[in-house]
């Protein structure tokens, strides 16, 4: 017998949207910057950013770059490709990783755990500085005077920063995997 079977399982109420695109791979999200948390030794002083530092901060143009480098642009917020958000904890992003060489270098790197952290370009235009319980000198960053950029980086200063694979689109991946692998059983004998 050489007949053909096919069979089909009927998921009922399953929707798919796919955010890659020719123009996009995925989606990864986090926190660049996070409130009162200690940077690691910057050279001899600590550094924290306060919760009320980016208040009056425009972001209407800032970029997502690899290592703080202008030439691995990764997204802007003025091309709606980034988005930033404060709220308690700290400046919240979502990037849109574009199909390009080192958006699929940067992307992949993150899924693997090796690149874990954020950072960002800025001015200042108040802070205070302190000493520390182990009289460290301490800085905190009162007011930002301008974002310029948030970067995805291999050794971030401040280690409570976070970079993902949103876990929205891992998860509509892996079910849409499994549909389709349930959906369509094809033998050939």
């Amino acid at each position: 017998m050489n007949d053909k079977e096919t069979r089909t399982f009927d998921i009922k109420g399953l929707e798919v949207r796919d955010t890659a695109s020719d123009d996009f791979i995925g989606q990864i999200g986090g926190y660049a910057v996070v409130f009162n948390e200690p940077s690691q030794n910057l050279g001899g002083f600590i550094e924290r950013v306060d919760p009320n530092a980016f208040d009056d901060v425009d972001f209407s143009d800032v970029v997502a770059l690899y290592d703080h480098n202008f030439a691995n642009v990764l997204g802007r917020t003025s091309a709606n490709t980034l988005q930033l958000e404060i709220d308690k904890k700290g400046l919240r992003f979502s990037l849109n990783i574009p199909n390009t060489t080192l958006g699929k270098d940067v992307y992949t790197n993150i899924r693997a755990g090796n690149l874990q952290g954020m950072s960002f370009g800025f001015t200042v235009d108040a802070d205070d500085w302190d000493r520390g319980a182990d009289q460290t000198p301490e800085r905190v960053i009162e007011k930002i005077g301008a974002l310029y950029e948030v970067s995805v980086v291999t050794m971030p200063a401040y280690q409570d920063t976070t970079v993902n694979v949103t876990r929205a689109l891992e998860n509509l991946k892996q079910s849409e995997v499994k549909a389709k692998a349930l959906a369509v059983l094809t033998t050939y004998e």
